[in-house]
């Protein structure tokens, strides 16, 4: 919750934690969701930069999803180190929760969840998408090449 008025693009909170890689990111996240683990406190930067503030961290891993967030990170250089910011994306009045977009990719099942805002996407993280590739090629009737043996995939 904000504690004053945050006005827009005013730093509030430097997001910290332990920098792990995709394979640490990865492994990390099955042995919680495997471990029934329902809060977790990683947030994806970029490939190989991740921020897990599971056991290192700030207050700013209690930040919470929203679908039209007031918050935004961003990615800074600081005597050549990245760091990673939390910033006020329009002016947050006190009380007001403080909110940025997770975006993460969903495991299965999907975690519902309804943050209020009139463009809830009515689940944390991204929804996939079912796309069909084109260039998949299979071999249909009397051996002609067809693109009808594709199935659906997701990403």
């Amino acid at each position: 919750m904000a504690t004053e008025t945050i006005n827009k693009g005013e730093f509030i909170i430097e997001h910290i934690g332990e920098v792990i890689d995709d394979a640490l990111y990865e492994k990390r996240l099955w042995d919680m969701k495997y471990g029934g683990v329902q809060n977790f406190y990683i947030c994806e930067i970029r490939k190989d930069f991740t921020i897990d503030a599971t056991f290192k961290g700030n207050m700013a891993c209690f930040l919470n999803h929203g679908c039209d967030p007031n918050c935004v990170l961003e990615k800074w250089q600081v005597d050549g180190e990245t760091r990673v910011g939390v910033f006020a994306s329009h002016t947050i009045e006190m009380g007001d929760p403080l909110t940025y977009d997770y975006r993460f990719v969903q495991f299965r099942p999907e975690v519902k969840y309804q943050c209020g805002a009139p463009n809830c996407r009515g689940i944390l993280g991204v929804k996939k998408k079912i796309v069909k590739l084109d260039i998949c090629w299979g071999w249909g009737s009397k051996h002609k090449r067809t693109s009808a043996a594709c199935p659906a995939i997701e990403i």
